[in-house]
């Protein structure tokens, strides 16, 4: 398999990962393709560095510094960013000021939404990705004890911000030990 091959199979995990990293935005789907295509431009025209093996480790980290740096440029000329529907246009929204969401995917994404930047990406790189906790703190450009520290503080908040938008509902308890056989 050629680089093109590996780039065309690495595609649908890099989109998935930028729809999450840019959850809050307005027009997130085309912000999040627009850095998956810039991603791909810069891996067929840069090449990869190092092994091949670590294709999916250098992709993420592209999108993720590409994220970013186009948060830092749209902070430093927010209004004229904004006129231009960049990246940063709005920000993410908290989900402490929307209201109670119907479907619990609108709910998640709402409570990503309101997650800093550095632990919703500590968070989906783990969880979403299933990246291992050295892959991810690769993709960071930070330790490992800092990517446990960002990604138990994003659990706790996701867990905060879960229990504000969604009442507590009661679940029947089945005891352990008793399965369902059909």
């Amino acid at each position: 398999m050629n680089l093109r091959d590996d780039l065309n199979l690495s595609a649908p995990r890099l989109r998935r990962y930028a729809r999450a990293l840019v959850t809050g935005h307005p027009g997130p789907s085309e912000i999040a393709d627009d850095l998956v295509h810039a991603t791909l431009r810069r891996a067929l025209e840069g090449g990869i560095p190092g092994r091949r093996a670590d294709l999916n480790i250098h992709l993420y980290s592209f999108i993720t510094d590409m994220h970013r740096e186009a948060l830092r440029t749209a902070k430093l000329g927010a209004s004229a960013a904004v006129e231009k529907g960049s990246f940063y246009a709005g920000g993410p929204r908290t989900a402490e000021k929307m209201p109670n969401l119907c479907s619990a995917r609108d709910r998640l994404s709402g409570a990503l939404g309101g997650l800093k930047l550095e632990e919703r990406e500590a968070l989906l790189l783990v969880a979403l990705e299933g990246l291992s906790y050295a892959q991810a703190a690769r993709v960071l450009k930070i330790s490992r004890p800092i990517l446990l520290a960002r990604l138990s503080r994003a659990r706790a908040a996701l867990g905060d911000i879960l229990s504000i938008v969604t009442p507590p509902h009661k679940a029947k308890l089945r005891p352990a030990h008793l399965r369902l056989v059909k």
